[in-house]
């Protein structure tokens, strides 16, 4: 079944106690990660309108950009889809901060994440009041993330600036 998932998105594989979250489409992966999860079948996403879907499995569907067409075939960069089961069940924010404070803090991630107790996590957890605040404590939104292009713009015109101040100061001392 196709599903139109409202984001942020948490992916939960319980195996490694691990939360992803998403806010937008991210469909794309190498062909190793995606034969060594078994398409992520059986892990859950969790909407933020609240539904949790089961993963039935994600399979490729063509290559990404230079790299996916060339190189080793097991790291090339692929697209994929995803179907989800049928069944689709309701998971409130509770529920989810539950899972979430059950099993992130078991993860080999939690201590490099910088969180000093399993208290202070749960705390910060139920303290999230909505969907979009409880991703945000994982990742924060795409045009928050640091950006390298958007640095060097910022970095350039700062410098634009000073250069034409001091050779304005220069021409008229």
């Amino acid at each position: 079944m196709k599903a139109a998932l409202k984001y942020p998105v948490f992916y939960l594989a319980p195996a490694k106690h691990m939360v992803y979250v998403f806010w937008r489409e991210e469909n794309v992966t190498t062909r190793r990660q995606l034969a060594e999860a078994n398409g992520w079948a059986g892990q859950e996403a969790v909407d933020a309108s609240g539904r949790r879907y089961t993963i039935r499995r994600c399979r490729e569907i063509g290559p990404v950009g230079l790299y996916g067409r060339i190189g080793p075939a097991d790291r090339r960069t692929v697209r994929y889809d995803t179907d989800f089961e049928e069944e689709v069940r309701d998971c409130p924010l509770p529920e989810l901060q539950e899972w979430i404070a059950r099993e992130y803090s078991r993860s080999e991630w939690f201590r490099e994440a910088c969180w000093r107790n399993a208290a202070d996590f749960r705390q910060a957890v139920y303290g999230c009041r909505s969907f979009e605040e409880l991703a945000r404590m994982f990742r924060c939104r795409p045009e928050e993330e640091p950006s390298i292009q958007r640095d060097l713009v910022r970095f350039l015109a700062v410098a634009l600036v000073v250069g034409l101040v001091i050779w304005l100061l220069a021409r008229y001392t």
